[in-house]
This record gives C-alpha cells, sequence and structure tokens, in this order.
C-alpha cells in the first residue's frame, strides 16, 4: 500500500481545486512512483506546455532580454581590436545579418509569396536592401561633387543634411536637450509600425514587414535604450554620449531580431499552430 504525504491529502481534499491541478497532481504522483505511464505522460504534457502561445512568446522574449542584457555588458567594456566605426567589425556584422536576411528571403521566396503576396515581398526585401547600402555607403565617401547634401559626404539617407536637421527642442533634465528632427519621426513611425503592424487594419497587409507577434517587443528595447540612457545621463551627470547600449550594438541587436522575424515568417513549422 503507498501513503501519500499528508500535504498532497490536503490538496486533494480541497474541493474547489481545478481539474487541471488535479491532473498535475497525478501525473507528478505517476512519475514519483516510477511509473513509466505515468513519466510518459508527463513528458506529453510537458512538451504540449512549451508549445503553447505564452510559452512560447516567453522563450523569445526572455532570449531578447538576456541578448540586452549581453549587449549592456559588452558597451561598458573594452572589446579587442577595431570594433566600433564604419570599418570596425560590429559594423561588418551588421552586414552579414542583412545579407542572411536578404538571402533566406530569396530562398523562401516561392513560400512567402503566396503566404503573403508578391508586392509586399518585394516591399520587403528592397527595404532591407536600402539598409545594406545604407550600411556600405561609406564606400562612397568623397566620390561625387555632389554629396555636399550629407555629413559626411556619403551617398546615403541617414547621413542626409535635411534628415538631422533639428526643428525643436526638447529639454527635460538638465542642459541635456532632446533634439527633434525629420529623424526623429521616422524612428517613432517605424516602431510604431513594427510593433504593431499586424493590429492596424491599414497595415495587416504588410505584415510580412512587420515583426511578428513573438518578437514584435523586442524593437521596444531600442527606444527604451534611449529613454532611459538619456535618464541615467542626467541623474548622474554623465556626458551627452552615453547610452546603456551603444548605439552600434543596439543596432546589431535590431538586425537579429529581423533575422529571427524571417526565419519564423519562413519556416511556421517551428513554432506553435495558434502563431501561424
Amino acid at each position: 500500500m503507498i501513503f501519500l504525504p499528508n500535504t498532497l491529502l490536503n490538496l486533494l481534499r480541497v474541493h474547489l481545486i481545478s481539474l487541471e491541478a488535479l491532473q498535475k497532481l497525478k501525473l507528478l504522483t505517476l512519475c514519483l512512483l516510477n511509473d513509466t505511464v505515468g513519466n510518459n505522460a508527463l513528458i506529453k504534457y510537458l512538451y504540449s506546455g512549451m508549445q503553447s502561445k505564452n510559452c512560447m512568446a516567453n522563450y523569445y522574449s526572455l532570449f531578447f532580454a538576456l541578448s540586452f542584457v549581453g549587449f549592456i555588458f559588452l558597451s561598458h567594456i573594452t572589446l579587442p581590436g577595431k570594433a566600433y566605426g564604419e570599418t570596425g567589425y560590429i559594423e561588418a556584422f551588421q552586414v552579414i545579418l542583412i545579407v542572411s536576411i536578404l538571402i533566406l528571403g530569396f530562398v523562401r521566396k516561392v513560400f512567402l509569396v503566396n503566404v503573403y503576396s508578391r508586392s509586399t515581398y518585394f516591399l520587403r526585401q528592397s527595404f532591407f536592401g536600402l539598409l545594406f547600402f545604407e550600411e556600405i555607403s561609406y564606400l562612397t565617401s568623397n566620390k561625387f561633387n555632389f554629396l555636399d547634401y550629407n555629413l559626411q559626404s556619403e551617398l546615403n539617407i541617414h547621413n542626409s543634411n535635411f534628415i538631422h536637421h533639428t526643428f525643436a527642442k526638447i529639454t527635460l533634465l538638465g542642459d541635456d536637450a532632446i533634439h527633434l528632427h525629420p529623424l526623429t519621426i521616422i524612428i517613432f513611425l517605424f516602431t510604431v509600425f513594427f510593433f504593431a503592424g499586424e493590429n492596424i487594419p491599414f497595415f495587416k497587409r504588410f505584415s510580412i514587414i512587420s515583426l511578428h507577434p513573438l518578437v514584435r517587443t523586442g524593437i521596444l528595447y531600442y527606444p527604451f535604450n534611449l529613454a532611459f540612457s538619456y535618464l541615467i545621463r542626467n541623474l548622474f551627470s554623465l556626458s551627452d554620449d552615453f547610452y546603456i547600449v551603444n548605439l552600434e550594438l543596439i543596432e546589431l541587436f535590431l538586425y537579429i531580431l529581423f533575422l529571427v522575424d524571417i526565419v519564423i515568417k519562413s519556416f511556421p513549422f517551428l513554432i506553435s499552430n495558434s502563431y501561424k
């Protein structure tokens, strides 16, 4: 005869205990008794739980949270070799990630076009193609006479004078003013689109570009880095160029996010049915 612990008997006597809790209790008891059937049932139960929507989302959230913490650490130590700058290896990793995103998009073209649409597929590829050009545009520095429109005499958009032209300043803390310029608006709009695109009726047709629900919270680390860095700078009187995560590393973080996004969209069998 097998005697169950008093705490277990007390739990069984509670009439308000849910059916799901009783099922868990049964499986755990069978497992403790070295019951093969119980072990198999427990494994199946745990596996089904791991495939649930909430559990899948938590895995990705944990991955990006740990990645962000890792980038915080890397931002405040001296990295070997030439890490930063246009010819540094962090920029090189960024280019590799963008190329990987483009290649995966081309490899899975037929599938993505069938699931989404041909026009939005090419729009996505064009967008990342533009990002690729922007990342390597330092190669055009001082190569053309008409590049005086650019802060670094490069053929690109992100360093153009117009996009960095300040049209307003907001000072919330100390003397560290927040400069509002076209780039600020673009970043805000893209953040909203990538995060909530699937929930906005007009943008649902562009869901191949907006982030998948499993990873979309990752985009919020970018504005969080800007806002929290601003707060820390002013609370502790740090220099204006202080950031929780270095801007080049947060850019690398975003490209990792986009790579995971296209992997999920290209291979939906890797995730739970509730997210397909």
